[in-house]
């Protein structure tokens, strides 16, 4: 399917399709080449992520729903969060404990579902967020540094593409 030019520096996933070809030669696995380099800088993202995250004492949960909370600039109910968020009911509420016990978000009756809350963050949310954001996005270039402007164009095109395939609203699985 797909294969890395002569020239291409070799990385962890050449090494994986080369064991697999030598386990069953033969066998199709082009799409490591894409999906298995995905998971990888995923990975590899997420932990030095993680890392500028608990320097700032924040976890990636915590930040992940504040960001959304300050991104939807207004109050939004626990499923709409677990929903955006990709996370369970009990996830949520977990995370919901810990921004609103730390300050950061507080919880108001919903007025259209008396039963209900929705969360928003407090004022003193948007001045911790800002400097975390800032050091993440720091890390964020670092860490695609490597690639021009046009690869980084291409490569964020190709993505969206991929991953708006995927999403459940574009009608993915």
């Amino acid at each position: 399917m797909f294969s890395a030019s002569p020239t291409a520096p070799t990385d962890y996933v050449d090494g994986v399709r080369s064991q697999w070809n030598r386990l069953f030669p033969g066998l199709d696995t082009g799409a490591v080449d894409i999906v298995g380099r995905i998971n990888r800088i995923s990975q590899i993202i997420q932990l030095r992520s993680d890392a500028v995250l608990a320097a700032n004492r924040i976890t990636r949960a915590e930040f992940d729903m504040l960001s959304l909370l300050a991104r939807a600039a207004r109050p939004m109910a626990p499923t709409e969060l677990a929903a955006e968020l990709l996370i369970s009911g009990p996830g949520t509420t977990k995370r919901i404990k810990k921004l609103v016990d730390a300050g950061l978000a507080e919880r108001e009756a919903n007025p259209f579902d008396g039963r209900g809350t929705l969360i928003r963050l407090t004022p003193h949310a948007a001045s911790v967020l800002r400097p975390i954001l800032e050091d993440v996005l720091r890390l964020e270039e670092s860490l695609i540094s490597a690639l021009d402007p046009a690869a980084a164009s291409a490569l964020a095109g190709h993505l969206r593409a991929l991953l708006s395939s995927l999403e459940p609203q574009s009608g993915g699985s």
